[in-house]
């Protein structure tokens, strides 16, 4: 859980007494798919912690909010270490997809003990398969912020 600041703009016509209602909307709006360098991927909005701020647009009468919100997020750091799921295998390495948000590529180089099979499998001298689907630990190598999504690089715990 991590504590962000948005700002959020309603129309006058929303100002009655269930208004924090419609915050709370416009806040998942906002952060529905939203990925940014300093928050990484919002999974979920837990809550409207407190609005810290308001004031009425110079522009319009539009009331501008400042609120703080409480979000589940996932921001990837060096050295975090991930499970989920194997989502592509190729010779190359494989790709594993981080709660449905963020693609983690595990190349072929980090799979020394692994020897790529053509039925799009990973197999070492002890017989152990990755395949598609397969639960696996990735941990992270290698990070890069760029239009809105990270791109990582892992190997294999």
């Amino acid at each position: 859980m991590v504590l962000i600041t948005l700002k959020i703009i309603l129309d006058p016509i929303f100002l009655y007494r269930d208004y924090k209602t419609k915050i709370t909307e416009k806040v998942n709006e906002a952060c529905y798919n939203e990925c940014t360098k300093e928050n990484g991927y919002i999974l979920k909005v837990n809550k409207l912690t407190r609005i810290t701020d308001n004031c009425i647009s110079n522009v319009d009468s539009s009331i501008i909010f400042f609120v703080e919100v409480d979000v589940d997020n996932l921001k990837p750091e060096l050295n975090d270490i991930f499970s989920d799921k194997v989502c592509m295998i190729f010779n190359g390495g494989l790709f594993i997809n981080i709660k449905n948000k963020m693609k983690v590529l595990i190349p072929s180089n980090s799979l020394a003990k692994y020897k790529y099979m053509n039925n799009k499998t990973f197999v070492d001298d002890k017989n152990n398969v990755i395949k598609e689907n397969d639960i696996i630990q990735v941990k992270i190598i290698g990070i890069k912020y760029s239009k809105k999504n990270f791109s990582c690089f892992g190997e294999l715990v």
